[in-house]
C-alpha cells in the first residue's frame, strides 16, 4: 500500500512540472546521480538540481541525463552537484559559484575549486578564487574578468587566451603558466611570480593608470604604453594592434610575427630589433629609430615612414613596402 502511495505521488509531482520524473533525494537514491531538474528562460539553463523542484514564472521546467548533457552557457550557480557524473557533460561558458557538494566526475581539464567549476572556456567573470590551488590547471579560453585571484596558484597552468582584464592578481603564482593570448587591463595587485619573459606594464589612459600583461604572445590590443622600455625583450607573436607606444623602446626586442597594424610608433627605437614576420600595416612609425632593424618578410602596407632614423640600415628582405610593392622591385619606398 505505502509503494502504491508513493508512485502516485511521484507521477503527480511529475506532472505539476511538466517532467518525465521525480529524482529521489541523495540519501534514497545513491551516491551517484545521473539526472538533473532546471529551468530554461530564453534559452539558458539555469536552477540546476538534482531533485525536481518548481521554477519562477516565466521559466519552463526541464530535464534530462547528466551523461552527455549540454551544459554550454548554463547558470549553475548555488547547484547542489553532490554525485553529479558529469564526466560525459559539456561546460564551456558554464557560469558557477557557491557550488554544493562534489560532482562523483568532471570532464577531463574540469575541476572543482573554491565552489566554481574550473575548466576550458569556463566563465569565471567577478569569481573569487583567493587562494585556489589550480596548479597545471586547464583554463584555456576562460573568461576572468575582474575575478578575485589573491594568492592563487596558477603553476604551470594553462591560461592560453584566457581573459583576465580588471583581475586582482596580488601575490598570483603563474609560475611556468602558458599565457599566450591572454586578454589584459586594468590589472590590480603584483603576482609573486611571472612566468619567463612575461611582466606587469604599467601604462595610462585619459590620466588613469593602465596594468597590463606583456610577454610573447600577448594579446593587448589597443594597450597605451607610452614611454617605456622592452628593450630586448622576447616579444614574439604579440598583438599589440591600434597600440599607442609612442617614444617606447624595443630596442633589441624580439617581435617576430608581431601585430602591430595601426599601432601609433612615433619616436619608437627599434635599434637592432627583430620584427621578422610583422603585421605592421597602416601604423605610424613617423620619427623612429629603425638602426639595424629586422623587417625581413615584414608587412608595412600602407604604413608611414615619414623622418624615419636609420631606416638605410635596416633589413627589408622579402617585406612589403608601405605602397604595396615588394621591397627590392621598382617603385617600392621601403
Amino acid at each position: 500500500m505505502k509503494t502504491q502511495l508513493l508512485k502516485n505521488l511521484t507521477a503527480g509531482a511529475a506532472l505539476t512540472l511538466g517532467l518525465a520524473t521525480l529524482a529521489l533525494p541523495m540519501s534514497q537514491a545513491g551516491a551517484t546521480s545521473t539526472k538533473y531538474f532546471g529551468c530554461v528562460q530564453s534559452g539558458i539553463l539555469s536552477k540546476v538540481s538534482l531533485s525536481a523542484h518548481t521554477c519562477p514564472k516565466g521559466t519552463k521546467a526541464v530535464s534530462g541525463n547528466l551523461a552527455g548533457a549540454n551544459f554550454t552557457n548554463a547558470i549553475l550557480t548555488g547547484a547542489n552537484l553532490t554525485g553529479a557524473n558529469l564526466k560525459t557533460a559539456k561546460l564551456s561558458g558554464v557560469t558557477s559559484g557557491n557550488i554544493v557538494g562534489k560532482p562523483s566526475a568532471l570532464p577531463a581539464g574540469w575541476t572543482l575549486a573554491q565552489g566554481y567549476l574550473v575548466g576550458p572556456m569556463a566563465n569565471l567573470a567577478n569569481a573569487n578564487l583567493t587562494g585556489a590551488n589550480l596548479t597545471g590547471a586547464n583554463l584555456s579560453g576562460a573568461i576572468l574578468y575582474s575575478a578575485n585571484l589573491t594568492n592563487t596558484n596558477f603553476t604551470n597552468a594553462n591560461l592560453k587566451g584566457a581573459s583576465i582584464s580588471s583581475s586582482t592578481l596580488t601575490g598570483a603564482n603563474f609560475t611556468g603558466a602558458t599565457l599566450t593570448g591572454v586578454i589584459s587591463a586594468y590589472l590590480v595587485g603584483t603576482p609573486a611570480s611571472l612566468p619567463t619573459n612575461w611582466e606587469i606594464a604599467n601604462g595610462s589612459y585619459q590620466g588613469n593608470p593602465v596594468a597590463y600583461l606583456v610577454g610573447p604572445g600577448a594579446s593587448i590590443g589597443g594597450a597605451q604604453l607610452p614611454g617605456l622600455t622592452f628593450s630586448n625583450q622576447t616579444l614574439s607573436g604579440i598583438y599589440l594592434a591600434g597600440a599607442k607606444l609612442v617614444g617606447s623602446s624595443f630596442s633589441g626586442a624580439s617581435l617576430t610575427n608581431a601585430n602591430l597594424a595601426s599601432a601609433n610608433l612615433e619616436q619608437v627605437d627599434f635599434t637592432g630589433a627583430d620584427l621578422t614576420g610583422s603585421n605592421l600595416t597602416n601604423a605610424d612609425f613617423e620619427g623612429a629609430n629603425f638602426t639595424n632593424a629586422n623587417f625581413t618578410n615584414a608587412n608595412l602596407s600602407g604604413a608611414r615612414l615619414l623622418s624615419v632614423a636609420g631606416a638605410s640600415l635596416a633589413t627589408f628582405t622579402g617585406a612589403t613596402c608601405p605602397d604595396g610593392v615588394l621591397y627590392g622591385s621598382p617603385g617600392a619606398n621601403c
